[in-house]
Parts: C-alpha cells; sequence; structure tokens
C-alpha cells in the first residue's frame, strides 16, 4: 500500500434505536476530515448507512431525524398483518422513498450494502443493487414484527439475525481499513439487575435471551475490524418514539466513541504497511 491512499470501510451494526450511535460516528469522521469510501449496515445500521450513501452528509440525516414527529413514526409502521409477521412494512417503504426518491443502491454516491438474513438458508444475503428503501427495510424486518422480503426467490428478514456488524463483508468491498461499530457492546453486564435497580419479568428474559446471542454474535463480527467501536449507551429508558425520533445522548456517545479512536485511526491511514 505504499504511496497508495488508503480506502476506509464502515461495518454499522444492528441494534434499534441505539443506532443514534451511528450518526454520532460519522459525525466524528465528517469534523475530522475522515472520508468513508465503502459501507456496509445490518438493520439500522443498512438504515443509517443506506441514507449516509445517498446523501454524502450527515447534516442532512440529522434535519430529516428532527423534523420526524411521532406520528410519522407511528404511520410509517401503522399497517397490520397477521400473517408471517404483526406489520407489512409496506408504509416503511413509502415513508423512506419520501427521502430517498427511489434511488438504487447501485447509483449512490458511496459504495453500499444491506446486510440481511435469508430465513430459509440462514445465509446473510447482502443487497448491493435494487431499490435502497426496499433493501432497508429488508434489513431491519426483524422476525414476527414485519413480514420477510421476497427478493429473487428469498425471503429475507433482519441482517442482524445473521450478521450483526458485516466488517467482512466491508473487507470484500474494498476496504484497507475497518471501523466496525458494535451497538451491543455496552448491554452486559447487565448491572442495573445485578445492583437490584431492574426487576426482570418474562418478557425481560426473552429479550435478553436474544440480545445476548446477538452480543456474542457481534463480539466476533468485531475480530474483523481494525477499530472496533462499542459506544457506552444507555440502556434505561427505551422508548421507540422518543429514542429514535429525539434522543441527542445517544448520538453524543457514538461521537466519542470515534473521537477517542481517531489518533489510531490516523495512524493506521497514514501507515505504510
Amino acid at each position: 500500500m505504499s504511496g497508495a491512499v488508503k480506502k476506509v470501510g464502515l461495518a454499522l451494526g444492528s441494534g434499534g434505536w441505539r443506532g443514534l450511535a451511528h450518526i454520532g460516528v460519522l459525525k466524528s469522521l465528517e469534523k475530522n476530515g475522515i472520508s468513508i469510501d465503502y459501507i456496509s449496515g445490518s438493520s439500522v445500521g443498512a438504515l443509517v448507512g443506506g441514507l449516509y450513501a445517498y446523501y454524502g452528509n450527515i447534516g442532512e440525516i440529522e434535519k430529516i431525524l428532527e423534523n420526524i414527529g411521532y406520528r410519522d413514526i407511528f404511520n410509517a409502521v401503522s399497517d397490520p398483518k397477521t400473517e408471517l409477521g404483526l406489520l407489512k412494512g409496506n408504509k416503511f417503504v413509502t415513508f423512506m422513498e419520501g427521502y430517498l426518491k427511489g434511488a438504487k443502491i447501485e447509483d449512490l454516491k458511496i459504495p453500499f450494502k444491506a446486510a440481511t438474513t435469508d430465513i430459509l438458508t440462514g445465509e446473510t444475503v447482502y443487497l448491493e443493487n435494487g431499490n435502497l428503501a426496499t433493501a432497508i427495510r429488508a434489513s431491519i424486518s426483524v422476525p414476527l414484527v414485519l413480514t420477510p422480503v421476497d427478493i429473487e426467490g428469498k425471503k429475507l428478514v433482519d441482517g442482524g439475525n445473521s450478521t450483526p456488524v458485516p466488517t467482512e463483508e466491508v473487507r470484500r468491498m474494498g476496504a484497507d481499513v475497518v471501523i466496525g461499530v458494535n451497538l451491543y457492546g455496552n448491554i452486559f453486564p447487565l448491572t442495573a439487575a445485578m445492583e437490584g435497580g431492574m426487576k426482570l419479568n418474562t418478557r425481560e428474559i426473552v429479550r435478553l435471551s436474544y440480545q445476548i446471542l446477538l452480543s456474542q454474535m457481534a463480539k466476533e463480527n468485531l475480530r474483523y475490524a481494525d477499530i472496533a467501536l462499542n459506544p457506552k449507551i444507555p440502556e434505561n429508558s427505551f422508548n421507540l418514539f422518543k429514542n429514535f425520533a429525539k434522543d441527542k445522548g445517544t448520538v453524543l456517545v457514538g461521537e466519542e466513541a470515534m473521537g477517542a479512536e481517531m489518533g489510531r485511526l490516523r495512524g493506521l491511514l497514514e501507515s505504510t504497511t
């Protein structure tokens, strides 16, 4: 790589409302003049990564979030279905198209892949062409909540089910330096419950069992990152509408996590090996 400009790849992980931390990571990179050459995202990572690959500017994405109200989010997910999932997801695609204007993945400013999982084979399927809003919809399709998306004979669900942080794929895309962002890194140990500040119930046990699996898979994915980020996301007051639309603290911890590794990132980019 001597004399060549190194390419930076960003792997944005799954994690629901915690995905606001991805915005902070991108803010820190922009502020420090680091441009991203490749992006792969899983679930909410595909949502933020896809928007960034389309707009190429984190300020535009922040503006979108600031203008989204609770009613907008409710309307985007309020198309109930009884088979294969609680929600159809069609309204979500329509909602996203208001911002993506029919964008195709192959035409984006930054090369991008959305990680999804084929529910019939268990394999990760990366969407690298076609309608961006539909690819994001497939990548965020949490089983039992959103119906799977049928693409080329595959039934695609949430990318986090197979690859929570798609670091290997962003390397395959051509990245020399890979930044992986794990949104589950601060969930365990569950200190609130250990210290008596949180009471476990059946619903919490089910949720935590699922998150343990995701956390372990994400840890494994981070082995392939040159810069592994685990933003210290506060876990105490989850609310879909409040946290995803308005929470600034989660953005800040993403910014802090990337800022703390900026020196090492510059060192990797400047290295001749």
